[in-house]
């Protein structure tokens, strides 16, 4: 009679602990739903409504004169913007499809070489072209003075659509070097098959099927050109862009109002060529997981494509001399010294560096680190609730959350001014507002690594995890965060490096006595300091390659594990 007094008790304690548990669970992932959301709404959708109604506000109220006012004073602002925006794409685009062909079309230890040189362009700090631009083809450069005898004026328009262009390009190729692994090699098969010519079936096969990702290169360029402050404030001159007015409004006025009716001529755009940069990028993945399981790689020999592919490699190999020469150059500036007629190695720029505030380059790693962390974990959650549990409005936040990719850096930045200078949320000043609006700006990319990876793991195995009596919240341990290492690590990556070398949108938001070490750089750039400068950029450029070498390592560590 006791033993069985006893079974029951144990029963009953069970029963209730479970019944516990999985209401904790359920309350849990209810509680992480809400702040996700909550967060989104917050640290996107609030600052974008702040520009727009501090854009409205005028001396006598509520209104669009800012908008007449800023349109008639800097319509040639504006029109040197366009003007620079297309002819960026356009050139970007080009030298971004030529070298993603080129380094596709190779094999063995040059294509290795060939894609090391694009990843360690895409980690290193901003204004570095400029800084090269400068030092090689200045009037006094290396190049243009040292080897030509010519001495150019550098700080104008050409200038700016040339660094643009080069900074581009490295991302943009790497996303083209994505369509070109998932086309069809079907219809390049067929073509081979009825005789077709190399170079036919890169103009009439290849190239087509290629048209939306080269449409969506051109978008991004230009969207990434007319939000570009940096290129033209350093080797613009006085060529002026609208981008360049809005940090000057910024810094020298405190004109916030302004400001935030110039950020809205960029932001419309942006918000429009985001809808049509969300239909490119569907066109671009029409086939099926089946479907791109088959692909295999097309081999084209670029050489016998005739005068098209002859270009195709000249500007490729014109690219990668041009990126060689700029790191060569800010390599060899940090300890190269001019003397009598020609130049010495020195190290006395390194005792000038270290006169600099190197706290900057320690609160730059750990903002990154914290944003790489938190901002991983945030992409994680949110792909769980939209890919896995299927939210109600996904397609809206989806939407939400892409849309600071898009948007200019300092238009995400004086939104944030304007949102987190008041009390509830006083937050500018502090590191939390530089640290939450680096998460919430490289947020898109975090996402859509995540996604793809929750797409990928089978429904089966939550439906055994709930066999065995798991909840909610066992799923998303068991199952969801385990499945996702790959895109942990990858996002980690990202967030770091893009942290350590972001710029435009946090540029409002730093608190001058705590700056970052992409600041210093940036000053010792303006100010012609050129030495220190490409010190601090080889400095950046370090911890990042660290970084992601040590994360590359854990990551091969875990494949090696599983397999």
């Amino acid at each position: 009679m006791s033993q069985s007094f006893h079974v029951k008790n144990e029963t009953a304690r069970k029963v209730s602990s479970d019944t516990f548990f999985r209401v904790f669970s359920a309350s849990t992932e209810k509680i992480l739903k809400i702040a996700v959301l909550f967060f989104i709404l917050l640290f996107i959708l609030y600052p974008m409504v702040c520009i727009f109604i501090r854009s409205l506000s005028t001396v006598s109220g509520i209104g669009f004169a800012n908008y007449a006012e800023v349109f008639l004073k800097y319509k040639e602002n504006f029109v040197n913007s366009i003007t620079v925006g297309i002819a960026t794409a356009v050139l970007c685009t080009f030298l971004s499809l030529c070298t993603a062909l080129f380094v596709y079309t190779r094999t063995g230890k040059l294509k290795a070489a060939l894609m090391a040189v694009i990843l360690i362009s895409m980690v290193a700090p901003p204004f570095v072209s400029s800084l090269a631009y400068i030092q090689l083809y200045g009037r006094r450069g290396w190049i243009s003075y040292r080897l030509l005898g010519l001495s150019l004026n550098p700080y104008n328009a050409v200038g700016v659509v040339l660094m643009q262009s080069i900074s581009f390009v490295p991302m943009n190729a790497l996303f083209l070097l994505g369509i070109l692994s998932r086309i069809d090699t079907s219809s390049i098969k067929a073509a081979q098959d009825l005789g077709a010519r190399p170079g036919d079936i890169l103009k009439d096969v290849i190239l087509p099927l290629m048209r939306p990702g080269i449409y969506v290169t051109l978008l991004l360029a230009f969207v990434r050109s007319i939000a570009d402050f940096g290129t033209p404030v350093i080797i613009g001159g006085r060529f002026s862009t609208i981008a360049s007015e809005i940090y000057l409004k910024i810094v020298g006025y405190s004109d916030l109002e302004a400001a935030s009716a110039m950020n809205m001529f960029i932001l419309i755009p942006s918000i429009a060529f985001f809808f049509l940069y969300r239909h490119l990028m569907n066109s671009t993945g029409i086939m099926t997981d089946s479907q791109r399981a088959s692909v295999e790689p097309f081999s084209l020999k670029l050489g016998k494509c005739g005068a098209s592919g002859l270009a195709v490699m000249l500007s490729a190999i014109l690219f990668f001399v041009v990126i060689l020469l700029q790191y060569i150059c800010i390599f060899a500036s940090g300890f190269m010294k001019r003397k009598g007629g020609g130049y010495i190695f020195t190290t006395e720029y390194l005792k000038e560096l270290l006169k600099y505030d190197l706290s900057t380059m320690v609160r730059s790693v750990v903002y990154a680190l914290i944003v790489a962390l938190l901002g991983t974990f945030t992409a994680i959650l949110f792909a769980y609730f939209t890919e896995w549990r299927k939210l109600k409005g996904r397609s809206f936040f989806d939407c939400l959350v892409t849309i600071p990719y898009m948007i200019p850096g300092t238009c995400f930045g004086i939104g944030y001014i304007l949102a987190f200078n008041h009390k509830p949320l006083a937050l500018t000043g502090t590191g939390i507002i530089v640290i939450a609006n680096m998460i919430f700006k490289q947020l898109p990319t975090s996402t859509k690594l995540c996604s793809a990876a929750v797409s990928q793991i089978p429904r089966a195995q939550e439906s055994a995890v709930r066999d065995l009596g798991g909840s909610s919240l066992s799923v998303l341990k068991d199952v969801i965060l385990p499945g996702l290492r790959p895109a942990f690590f990858g996002s980690f990556s990202y967030n770091f490096s893009t942290a350590m070398t972001t710029a435009g949108a946090v540029i409002f938001l730093i608190n001058p006595g705590k700056k970052l070490a992409v600041f210093k750089l940036f000053d010792a750039v303006y100010s012609g300091e050129y030495a220190v400068a490409s010190l601090i950029s080889m400095l950046i450029i370090i911890i990042v390659l660290s970084v992601e070498g040590i994360v590359y390592l854990l990551s091969w560590k875990e494949k090696e594990n599983v397999s």
